[in-house]
């Protein structure tokens, strides 16, 4: 291989420049032999930019398949990614800090075989899989668990990966090249490789490949790659440049530098991850949501480091004004409709570009172009860590989203000194005028309807500000932090009387109709209720009467009379998803159910007396199992249940491995000879009909489904109840007879018959296809 390359190295020599000769010796000074000759210019750009380019091919598929590979350890919740992101973003650090190190202390002979004495080393963790001892979480500190899960089994790999930006750069920029003044653009092909991978994943590699077929692609890819770096060596250490040979000097940053370059590293990444969960929380912790705002977030990187970008940098800042208007009126509600997705995507790319293009305009000459890098990532690292795992404890709800927004015209602002503007006095008051608004009226005690109206034409003014600041980034800063402070207090949000925020998302408790119901939701999704008083405000002490989801006479509480009424009487009753409690009331006395709950705050909101008592007073004799349901259920003895109750979802976003063909086969070895599955599928944008009827017919199962008619199941607004949609699956056919000629039951027929779910396959883009745009299952 070492041959080919010298050989390649020796091929058009009248493109060359003029070759340069050495002594063999100090005897023979007469004797001379010509130095290794460098290839063609086209040739050299090429390998080198090549092989960036299929190095982050690699790197960008390993996160969203190993990070799927992880997704049932922890109930696949959109926690998941952002703590991936958080980890691979902390090993990029530790990769450009060691190509760093190898730049400035060794020559590229010696970097290169210290390189691939890395790469050779990393090779033992393949192919990639879940490391050996760690299948199963604890039920605390699970954050630091996933952090050590996605370390013992890719962290090797990708570190070696991960120096092959920088370490390439430096090594072109040594190369005496016409194009080694500025190696910057090669950066742009590393990006180019991130957002092909990205786009590949869920279009062309998840749909038709499974898990384990992908880990042994990639391990050949691995193989590539090492002789692809052993090419760039060879001809990076034929150009004969030493370490510190760079032929620029230069004066060494300042500080106020290097902070830039941090901060205008923190607010993408933070960005990134923040309206990563925001998207993923609500519809499902799957590839396809994860790598849309990550394949944004790189695409900037490849505009930006062109010589040439298609947008120009001047034209993204002066722009900044036209996605925030709608931006500060979107950002601040609940993500509740996927055709909001846009206006995110559009503002975050928007915001990303202006940061990014400030990094490309402050960026330094190539000597110092490691250490640049090695901030930017340090900068990116720190916005991680800040959304995924200070932000939780930091705030009750999800403010990192927007405040990271205000960050960005900040930052840009600053960076360019765009903030030390004439007569900037306006603006400032301007800016804190509703906090004071909001202060004198809350010590006057003036009329809430008055204050709502007061507030309310101060968000227009906001709006109108925005537009008139025009350059001014940073005055359009205060007006989108004072949209933010504003908000709360003009919204016609409901009354929380508690929040808490967990890994898995935010939990709520409203008190609606004057105190009349406790209602708890997570995300954007309600998850149970009780009426809290009667109509007179009167505390209610009688048992309480299930409602949302779980009113008596709906298609749950139907499914459960008719799987008792089939058996005479139900034994053991399991649970996966607990919420408020208000399934409960479904249960008769001498029945056990166990519920299986992932989030410890929704465990602790249905226990907390002030909020609930759905549990405490509905006759609850069962137990709570702390983890992942399909986790935990697979521990229980075989046969041990009557009736199993899927009903884990987290807001509207789907834990995938529960609707797999594995959890189906699992799910009923569960269950006795005549037991019964009842899934809670009720979703504003997935039809999770169909891969539930798929994985049924798999495992030769029929399926009923409840018709959505409120004339046959009538639910009552006014006590909050809802009509969920419903699926039963019996484990023999006695098991459902009683739904064949059921009143509001029908067969599950599929419209598309679309392929099942397994553990190594889910086709959820499909899934929203058929919601938004298709028939759904019936």
């Amino acid at each position: 291989f070492i041959a080919v390359c010298r050989k390649l190295c020796e091929l058009h020599p009248q493109s060359l420049p003029k070759l340069k000769r050495r002594k063999l010796s100090t005897a023979n000074s007469a004797q001379v032999s010509p130095v290794l000759l460098s290839p063609p210019r086209g040739a050299t750009i090429a390998v080198f930019a090549g092989t960036l380019f299929f190095s982050a091919l690699l790197m960008f598929v390993l996160q969203p398949m190993f990070a799927k590979m992880a997704l049932p350890r922890l109930g696949g919740s959109a926690a998941v990614w952002s703590l991936a992101l958080v980890f691979f973003q902390g090993v990029l650090l530790c990769g450009y800090g060691y190509a760093h190190f190898l730049a400035k202390f060794a020559g590229v002979r010696a970097a290169g075989f210290i390189h691939g004495a890395v790469m050779l080393a990393a090779a033992v963790s393949l192919p990639i899989a879940i490391a050996p001892g760690w299948d199963i979480p604890p039920e605390s500190g699970e954050a630091f668990w996933v952090l050590g899960l996605f370390a013992a089994s890719v962290g090797l790999p990708f570190f070696a990966i991960s120096a092959n930006a920088p370490l390439l750069q430096s090594w072109f920029a040594r190369l005496g090249h016409a194009q080694s003044h500025d190696p910057y653009f090669l950066y742009a092909a590393s990006n180019a490789g991130s957002f092909v991978a990205l786009l590949a994943y869920p279009f062309l590699i998840e749909p038709f490949l499974g898990l384990t077929p992908q880990s042994t692609v990639w391990t050949v890819g691995y193989a590539v790659l090492f002789f692809l770096l052993a090419a760039c060596g060879v001809m990076a250490a034929s150009a004969g440049t030493a370490a510190g040979e760079m032929p620029a000097q230069d004066q060494a940053p300042t500080w106020g530098q290097r902070l830039k370059w941090i901060a205008l590293s923190f607010v993408p990444s933070g960005l990134l991850v923040g309206t990563t969960a925001h998207i993923t929380t609500d519809l499902v912790s799957a590839p396809f949501m994860w790598v849309v705002p990550l394949a944004l977030y790189l695409l900037t990187f490849v505009i930006t480091f062109q010589r040439r970008p298609w947008l120009s940098h001047d034209f993204v800042i002066f722009r900044m004004l036209v996605v925030a208007a709608p931006l500060c009126i979107v950002v601040v509600l609940p993500f509740t409709d996927l055709f909001f997705l846009p206006i995110h995507l559009i503002a975050i790319f928007t915001l990303m570009m202006a940061c990014h293009g400030e990094l490309v305009r402050l960026r330094p000459v190539p000597r110092r172009l490691t250490e640049f890098y090695f901030l930017m990532s340090l900068g990116g690292v720190l916005g991680g860590i800040f959304a995924s795992l200070a932000a939780p404890f930091m705030f009750s709800r999800v403010l990192e989203y927007p405040l990271l927004i205000v960050a960005a015209f900040v930052i840009v602002g600053i960076s360019r000194s765009l903030w030390t503007v004439k007569n900037w006095q306006p603006w400032l008051a301007a800016g804190i005028a509703p906090g004071a608004i909001i202060f004198l009226l809350a010590l006057g005690g003036v009329d809430p309807a008055v204050m709502r109206y007061s507030l309310a034409l101060w968000l227009l003014a906001s709006l109108a500000g925005i537009v008139m600041a025009r350059k001014h980034l940073f005055a359009q800063a205060l007006f989108l932090l004072s949209i933010i402070l504003v908000y709360p207090y003009v919204s016609v949000e409901q009354l929380a009387i508690a929040r808490e925020r967990s890994l898995y998302g935010v939990s709520t408790v409203y008190a609606v109709e004057n105190g009349r119901f406790h209602i708890m939701s997570h995300g954007t999704t309600e998850h149970g209720s009780q009426q809290w008083t009667d109509s007179d405000g009167a505390r209610l002490t009688t048992r309480p009467e299930p409602t949302s989801y779980y009113y008596s006479n709906g298609p749950i509480g139907n499914a459960i009379r008719t799987v008792r009424s089939r058996q005479g009487q139900l034994g053991e009753v399991a649970v996966v998803g607990l919420g408020a409690g208000a399934i409960a009331c479904l249960a008769m006395p001498d029945e056990s159910w166990s519920y299986f709950e992932i989030d410890p705050v929704v465990v602790k909101i249905a226990r907390d007396a002030e909020l609930f008592t759905l549990l405490r007073d509905c006759q609850f004799n069962g137990k709570i199992v702390m983890g992942d349901g399909r986790l935990q259920l697979q521990r229980e003895p075989d046969s041990k249940y009557d009736l199993i109750i899927l009903d884990a979802f987290s807001s509207d976003s789907i834990p995938a491995h529960l609707l797999t063909i594995e959890a189906f086969e699992m799910y009923f070895e569960k269950l006795g000879p005549d037991g019964v599955l009842i899934f809670h599928i009720s979703n504003k944008f997935m039809d999770l009909a169909a891969p539930v009827d798929g994985a049924a017919k798999a495992t030769g199962l029929v399926a009923y489904i409840n018709i959505l008619d409120a004339k046959i199941w009538k639910p009552n607004a006014a006590r909050h109840e809802i009509m969920p949609q419903v699926v039963v699956i019996g484990k023999s056919l006695q098991a459902v007879d009683g739904f064949r000629e059921a009143s509001g039951w029908q067969p599950l027929r599929s419209i598309s018959a679309p392929k099942a779910w397994t553990d190594d396959y889910a086709d959820v883009l499909g899934a929203i296809w058929r919601k938004s745009f298709g028939k759904s299952s019936q």
